[in-house]
């Protein structure tokens, strides 16, 4: 059974991992981050002192087998879903999509906050995955040299 829970630093070093994943940073084009970077990173969300939200997906077997971040902007909530290259093509990542929308509308449903993600347009896995947990796209947006879907939450 897959569940979220928020992020602990304790979790760092698997975060960490799953962040550093070679198919991860294709998909999502992130750099190579030191362990100190993301030990920063974690300990800034857990501390309350971003305006972010990091959850861990986690398998009652296998055990973490991805994160979710949620960045806030005003009346935007952006989403972001990495599921770990082992763990992928089981359906994790459109489960670990629906869990963390719940998440998010259960916290913020009086205050209709808008929930998008933002996928390089290449990633047809995870634009299919977000499609079959209730999103629709809604545009496009160039950054540097890639091409992303914006799809919201509707």
């Amino acid at each position: 059974m897959l569940s979220l829970k928020t992020s602990k630093i304790a979790d760092t070093e698997t975060i960490w991992h799953l962040r550093n994943d070679v198919a991860t940073r294709r998909e999502l084009g992130l750099k190579l981050i030191s362990y100190s970077e993301c030990l920063d990173w974690v300990a800034n969300i857990v501390e309350g002192k971003s305006k972010e939200t990091l959850l861990i997906a986690k398998d009652d077997k296998l055990g973490i087998v991805g994160f979710v971040t949620l960045q806030y902007d005003n009346d935007v909530a952006h989403i972001g879903v990495s599921i770990g290259s082992a763990f992928r093509g089981r359906g994790y990542g459109q489960h670990t999509i629906k869990l963390a929308t719940e998440y998010e509308m259960g916290l913020t449903r009086p205050m209709n906050r808008r929930l998008l993600a933002h996928i390089r347009s290449e990633n047809y896995k995870a634009l299919f995955a977000f499609e079959s947990a209730g999103y629709k796209e809604i545009g496009m947006d160039k950054q540097e040299q890639h091409e992303y879907f914006i799809y919201e939450y509707k």
